[in-house]
């Protein structure tokens, strides 16, 4: 049999995880190869920390070149279209043929469509988090608003995670008494997908942090150079740090193509994730992979992984002649509680009338699980 050419847009979680676990099980004469225009990558969840100056952000990257020493080639170009008719990429330095494609380029930011973002702050990049960082280590009093441009984002337990980080920073500094903190979210609550009890736990927390929770409210615009922030309801506040989580898009090589579907991000099958075009998959932030409440299974690095594992072994099995398997839909996220404990959200999102979650309580040995994550996910054990 002619050798195959499998090819990875995107070198995140998922698609690392798809290139690894495809060129674990095929043989040397059959071909994979990881498209990405970066040479390092950035692991968000590691960006709370960073911003409250308990993370190196040079220990927050992993390099993709490493994964050449796995049998894997790695190109560093962009890709700038996906011609599906003749199964080739177009980039910068050529095309690059395919017999069967993954897309895991992610999701995109669209700062502009909330009015006066850029005068504001974030941290869902590394230039963005560094910058914050800069600005929290000079604060000694005011107002902190971190709040959620629009639904999904990626690390859905992200705003509230960060906003008890930066309570335990400011009580680590001696200055939380001088430090208000307010979250604003246009969901009902906390990380509604985990169920009333881990939104009950996470808001008894808030109240003893004295963190301010706004509820069903998005964040319009910021306004006054960063020091007003206008709500969906047309409530204002003024601010001292105005931090935003920005609109999320699908990345630009697919947001004009027929992959996109009434979600708004690409269409897949949700137990193979193959999308309407034949050998072409999509995994992690840039799909939708539906639960039974109706909205898409969260956008996170684990499920991005255990996709990613799953087109993996299918591509092969499809080259080897051997059994599919299906995506389980099983993952966690972690939520750090402030500096020293973390819990967990568990389960399978996947199971019939409403996802099977819940919210473990925040230990320090959660927070130790975690730290050890990040060293996996350094090491493409994740």
């Amino acid at each position: 049999m002619a050798g195959k050419n499998v090819v990875v847009i995107g070198g995140g979680f998922g698609g690392a995880a798809a290139a690894i676990k495809a060129r674990t099980l095929l043989g040397a004469g059959h071909a994979v190869t990881l498209v990405d225009r970066r040479r390092e990558v950035n692991l968000c969840g590691m960006n709370p920390m960073l911003i409250a100056g308990q993370r190196d952000p040079r220990r927050t990257t992993r390099s993709l070149g490493v994964l050449g020493n796995r049998g894997i080639n790695v190109v560093n170009a962009h890709v700038d279209e996906i011609d599906f008719s003749n199964h080739a990429l177009r980039t910068g330095d050529g095309a690059i043929d395919y017999d069967y494609l993954v897309i895991a380029a992610g999701a995109e930011y669209d700062w502009d469509r909330t009015p006066g973002a850029a005068d504001a702050y974030s941290f869902y990049d590394i230039a963005s988090a560094r910058r914050l960082r800069r600005r929290l280590s000079r604060m000694r009093r005011g107002h902190v608003s971190i709040g959620v441009a629009s639904t999904p984002y990626k690390c859905p337990p992200a705003p509230f995670e960060t906003s008890m980080i930066l309570d335990w920073f400011f009580r680590q500094s001696g200055i939380r008494q001088d430090i208000e903190i307010t979250v604003s979210t246009p969901e009902p609550g906390p990380m509604p997908v985990a169920g009333p009890d881990a939104m009950a736990m996470i808001l008894r927390a808030f109240d003893r942090k004295g963190i301010q929770l706004k509820s069903e409210v998005s964040v319009s615009s910021v306004r006054s150079d960063g020091r007003e922030v206008v709500y969906s309801d047309g409530s204002t506040a003024e601010v001292d740090v105005a931090v935003t989580i920005p609109h999320h898009i699908p990345a630009s090589i697919v947001r004009d193509t027929s992959l996109i579907g009434p979600s708004g991000w690409v269409k897949v099958n949700p137990k193979t994730l193959e999308t309407a075009e034949k050998d072409v998959f999509a995994i992690g932030d840039v799909n939708a992979v539906p639960m039974s409440n109706g909205k898409g299974v969260p956008k996170a690095g684990v499920f991005a992984s255990a996709e990613g594992e799953t087109v993996g072994h299918n591509i092969a099995a499809a080259i080897n002649q051997s059994s599919p398997v299906e995506f389980p839909g099983d993952g966690y996220c972690f939520i750090g509680f402030g500096g020293e404990t973390s819990a967990s959200v568990i389960g399978n999102f996947l199971t019939e009338g409403k996802p099977d979650v819940h919210l473990t309580a925040p230990t320090a040995r959660g927070m130790r699980s975690k730290e050890r994550f990040e060293r996996d996910w350094k090491r493409f054990r994740v």
